[in-house]
């Protein structure tokens, strides 16, 4: 699986979505998501994995964590990996966007249809749809995670300066 493809599984996913449903958008993309991968062999559903484990380390950076930060008023290391999580869920245009520019977000978190910035459950489809499938683990990704966030660090006293778009829009104090 090349990469067109992983983003066209991602955009696949999140078509679709019926506004009357009460368990809203992130439950039905999970859903739609799992259905596709199901239809994958095991080997391609490993590589979706790859590409969004590798879209994750790609967004781990100082300045997206700043945006979530000031976006849900906080976010803890845990929550950031979350937050990586609904970024890929939101398709190549947005992620792509906001890692060239973590600003970009201050349209796509208040899109239509964004429930929340936080999707815990997206980055444990593939794993969950592997298993399915074949009855075991996913054998252990293989590339290599990064340990601290790429770019300049970010402290709660320059996010303004950092961030003036985001912090105009989701200051709370």
């Amino acid at each position: 699986m090349n990469v067109e493809r992983f983003w066209k599984l991602i955009e696949s996913s999140r078509s679709g979505f019926d506004p009357d449903r009460i368990d809203g958008n992130m439950e039905q993309q999970r859903e739609e998501l799992r259905r596709l991968l199901l239809q994958l062999p095991p080997e391609e559903i490993l590589d979706f994995r790859n590409h969004l484990l590798e879209r994750m380390a790609t967004a781990f950076h100082w300045d997206l964590w700043g945006a979530a930060y000031l976006i849900a008023g906080g976010c803890s290391d845990d929550g950031f990996a979350d937050f990586r999580s609904w970024l890929i869920s939101m398709g190549r245009r947005v992620f792509e966007a906001a890692v060239s520019d973590a600003e970009s977000l201050v349209e796509a978190a208040d899109a239509p249809g964004v429930e929340d910035v936080f999707f815990e459950e997206f980055q444990y489809i593939p794993a969950q749809a592997y298993e399915e499938l074949t009855g075991q683990e996913p054998p252990a990704y293989a590339g290599r995670a990064p340990v601290e966030p790429a770019g300049e660090r970010w402290s709660e006293g320059n996010l303004r300066q950092r961030f003036p778009r985001l912090w105009a829009r989701y200051q709370r104090g």
